[in-house]
């Protein structure tokens, strides 16, 4: 059964779309600016075919820009990414009298700092698939519909896709939005903000946004940040301002359980931060397992850009 005929078992309604609905034609007439931002963290492995796709699209005119943000690699990643022709900004130079880049989200937040366009379209680094629809898809209903008007148009658009199962698992699995989403993320919206079940990838990094909106609201940092930026969106602007747009099928780089746990442990803290009174949420903590030693991590709160 596809994800798109999957009943929608009471959940409220959403605005769906596929990324063929915004072929390059469609953007012929675009009266927005659109940015491509790529977060990236050692990425050398899959930077330049990500970032180079970002570049096609930039010199047909699709785009405008492509900016890969660099959150501290200690690999090729930077070198290779400017190879393609892409713009390359180092995430601790931005915003500098904060300290460290504490990860993905910090790395997101930071790099509104270095946006000039009216519509940001995030692309994680490690991804394998139709990149140039990928972004098309994302940017597509916020440049198509812009003549709706900046009270009613879209404001936010996040990506749905298909995981490839590196184990060969049944790709009609309709659970294949990834781990952390389908045991974590997804039971706590099913039970806490069910007007947001019906979201895909409630985790997917594939978003694209107003630059006015993004500005507009927090940002967690590392890997809460996905689930509190839908969060704080949907509760800025409404649902009816939102719309999910099909990928199609995506590979990434497979992490290990060992990778994830932390991951996990990041994304229910960030939901936790966004439904428990300031009272009964838990000071961060770092995870700890018994069996080996992880990097201590930190879970902030970087404030909006512009009230």
């Amino acid at each position: 059964m596809s994800r798109a005929a999957l009943p929608s078992r009471g959940v409220p309604s959403l605005r769906r779309l596929a990324a063929a609905d915004f072929p390059p034609e469609a953007f012929a007439r675009r009266v927005r600016s659109v940015s491509l931002v790529i977060p990236a963290w050692n990425e050398a492995a899959g930077i330049a075919t990500t970032a180079a796709a970002g570049v096609r699209l930039r010199d047909r005119g699709v785009i405008d820009a492509v900016v890969v943000v660099d959150g501290g690699s200690t690999d090729d990643t930077a070198a290779l990414a400017g190879k393609t022709g892409a713009t390359v900004v180092e995430a601790a130079g931005l915003r500098p009298d904060l300290g460290p880049v504490l990860g993905k989200g910090d790395s997101l937040w930071r790099s509104l700092h270095a946006i000039e366009t009216d519509i940001v379209v995030f692309l994680d680094a490690d991804l394998r698939g139709d990149l140039d629809a990928f972004v098309r898809g994302l940017a597509g209903p916020l440049v198509t519909f812009a003549d709706h008007g900046a009270d009613d148009g879209v404001a936010f658009v996040k990506g749905a896709f298909h995981r490839v199962a590196p184990d060969g698992a049944d790709p009609t699995d309709p659970y294949d939005a990834g781990r952390v989403t389908e045991l974590v993320a997804r039971p706590l919206l099913n039970l806490w903000r069910p007007d947001l079940a019906a979201f895909y990838q409630p985790l997917g990094g594939q978003v694209a946004g107003t630059t006015e909106l993004l500005r507009s609201i927090p940002f967690l940092t590392g890997y809460a940040v996905e689930i509190a930026m839908l969060v704080d969106v949907v509760d800025r602007v409404g649902l009816d301002r939102v719309a999910e747009v099909e990928l199609g099928r995506v590979r990434n780089r497979p992490r290990p359980t060992r990778d994830l746990a932390p991951m996990a442990q990041e994304v229910l803290y960030g939901f936790a931060r966004r439904v428990l009174p300031p009272a009964a949420l838990p000071p961060w903590a770092p995870y700890v397992h018994p069996g080996f030693d992880h990097a201590p991590t930190t879970v902030a709160e970087r404030p909006p850009q512009i009230p």
